[in-house]
């Protein structure tokens, strides 16, 4: 019989004596303890605050060295006739033991102490996490490429070492030297980690760019590598490394121009996408958030967005059949290419440099 059940048990057949024991519920582990039938408990039934239940029951973590107990943990207690519930504000940990200490006081229970122990076991195996995209994902990047960002099949386990198990490596197979702007950014589902190039190597005329240089050479072959020790909060492994080859160009340090883009327009009453075509590869996250589509009276066309191989193609299908008119393609001044440049400005900007016209963030267009 294991521990929690052999707990159980006592709690079944020794209901004179305070009893304790860890149980299932439905968000992991609970710390159900008992009182004596005669104890006579001052704390009123129903939900306690932390002080309240502390004055009886207090759970902690056991210091895997030591073997002592740590501040008492956070949690809800309850209180239901004569058994009391501890449930705490965060999951027991795998791999981890707890100590839970019953005080009762009372004429039935003076004195009485009870303290139980128990070892959460590991998780049970699960298939390796996955990497299962990688952007930008075209194999030719401006050498002031500025981020990428890698999707994986589940959330993953963040930290420091993140910076370690994602390296760059050069066309001589030596990882980059302290390629990484130490900003550890996941998306809301947490399995999606944005990692940026140090902006201080990118730009000109920065102190960190002149000590340790760029990070990439244009013309040159590099790869990104996922290692095979990345895991996920369970600690399952990836496994094998994964590896994103690509090579550079010279840097891009100019703005996005919109003159350059085209346009292809779609048919009144049909259901076509309008058609987007871009001179170089954009922010797939921008893609999907920074541009929009406006009616003649400014109301905002719903509707489905694609985007195409290696960032350079956009398709906007609606939700409904287009209607004959003018239209208008807005787009957000934030919206930005592999480098970091916007419509607005150049990611590098040069201060001494020619102040460049603004040019209108709408593309028109009629649908005939």
């Amino acid at each position: 019989m294991n521990a929690s059940l052999l707990f159980i048990a006592t709690f079944l057949t020794q209901t004179a004596e305070p009893v304790l024991f860890f149980r299932a519920s439905g968000d992991g582990k609970q710390v159900v303890a008992r009182l004596p039938e005669n104890a006579k408990v001052m704390l009123p039934k129903g939900r306690l605050t932390q002080e309240q239940g502390e004055t009886l029951l207090v759970v902690s973590l056991v210091d895997e060295v030591t073997k002592k107990s740590g501040p008492a943990m956070l949690g809800k207690y309850e209180r239901d006739g004569n058994a009391l519930t501890f449930t705490p504000r965060f999951p027991f940990e795998p791999r981890h033991s707890y100590r839970a200490t019953f005080r009762v006081g009372g004429a039935a229970g003076m004195g009485k102490t009870v303290t139980r122990e128990y070892h959460v076991p590991p998780p049970p195996p699960r298939s390796p996490p996955r990497v299962v995209k990688i952007y930008p994902t075209a194999d030719v990047l401006p050498a002031n490429q500025l981020r990428f960002y890698i999707y994986f099949d589940r959330p993953m386990r963040g930290g420091k070492e993140i910076f370690k198990q994602v390296v760059l490596v050069d066309d001589k197979g030596k990882v980059i030297d302290d390629p990484w702007l130490l900003d550890e950014i996941w998306d809301d589902e947490n399995n999606c980690l944005i990692i940026y190039i140090q902006p201080g190597r990118i730009k000109w005329g920065v102190l960190l760019r002149e000590l340790l240089g760029p990070v990439f050479v244009e013309k040159r072959r590099y790869a990104l590598v996922i290692r095979g020790t990345m895991r996920d909060p369970q600690d399952n492994q990836i496994g094998m490394d994964v590896v994103k080859k690509f090579r550079t160009t010279s840097e891009d340090r100019v703005r996005i121009d919109l003159s350059r883009w085209k346009l292809s327009a779609p048919k009144a009453g049909s259901m076509e996408a309008l058609a987007l075509d871009l001179p170089k590869s954009l922010d797939h996250r921008g893609l999907q958030s920074n541009l929009k589509v406006f009616d003649a009276r400014g109301t905002r066309v719903d509707g489905k967005i694609a985007i195409g191989t290696d960032e350079k193609s956009w398709r906007f299908t609606p939700n409904h059949p287009w209607r004959k008119g003018a239209y208008h393609l807005r787009v957000d001044g934030r919206l930005e290419d592999v480098a970091g440049n916007t419509p607005l400005r150049p990611f590098d900007l040069d201060l001494k440099a020619k102040k460049l016209p603004p040019q209108k963030l709408r593309l028109e267009f009629q649908v005939p």
